[in-house]
């Protein structure tokens, strides 16, 4: 019967295991800040910059931060569809042609996000035995019993991993007032699972610690 328990101790914690390895990516925020003179109404339409030469990573990331902010009721829109793909920030020229663009579609702020920092830690996972199924009592007294039993279990060695773990900083700018800064925060994620299972838990992330800032005009 001890055996018998401890089989059945391992093969749930082994689900437990599977069910948490198999959960969505996980965003935390580390610290937020905002300053004295944030709007009380908050704002209605926001423009979302993913500050990222990856294009992949900053379509994904302006998409559903997007579409994160209009579910709570807020208009948004992608820089992706407002700037040039030449568009270059460094220059005066451009720069104010962009506001200018930005001002005309009535954007009151902008949502920017960048990655900060990226650390890399290896760590060893120790190797472990990991039982299969065997309903029967008394294995363990006889001999054939016992090579039964252990002929169905599987010896997993140990191994190396890499943790990855991704630090972003995200501000939100007041057009109204010269782009100053009204908000600013910073996550960290913990190996991701994928870029898209990033960017709807980032999103969401994102978008309830500005809302709980009181920075979200949801009409």
């Amino acid at each position: 019967m001890y055996f018998l328990k401890h089989r059945v101790v391992a093969g749930i914690a082994l689900a437990v295991l599977f069910l948490v390895s198999g959960c969505g990516t996980a965003v935390h925020m580390t610290g937020t800040w905002k300053t004295q003179q944030a709007p009380a109404q908050g704002y209605h339409k926001i423009l979302v910059a993913s500050l990222s030469s990856n294009l992949g990573a900053k379509q994904t990331i302006e998409t559903d931060v997007a579409a994160a902010l209009q579910k709570k009721g807020v208009e948004a829109g992608r820089s992706l569809d407002m700037f040039p793909p030449n568009f270059d920030p460094k220059n005066e020229v451009s720069r104010n042609e962009m506001a200018q663009k930005i001002r005309a579609a009535g954007y009151t702020a902008v949502l920017t996000t960048s990655l900060i920092n990226k650390e890399s830690e290896t760590r060893y996972v120790p190797g472990s035995m990991m039982y299969a199924p065997y309903p029967a009592y008394g294995w363990y007294g006889s001999f054939w019993g016992y090579y039964g039993y252990m002929y169905g279990s599987l010896y997993s060695p140990g191994y190396y991993t890499t943790d990855k773990t991704y630090f972003l900083e995200s501000n939100l700018y007041d057009l109204n007032k010269d782009g100053v800064l009204i908000w600013s925060g910073q996550s960290e994620t913990v190996n991701p699972n994928s870029l898209a299972s990033f960017g709807k838990a980032f999103a969401k992330t994102l978008t309830d610690a500005i809302q709980n800032a009181g920075l979200l005009d949801q009409r």
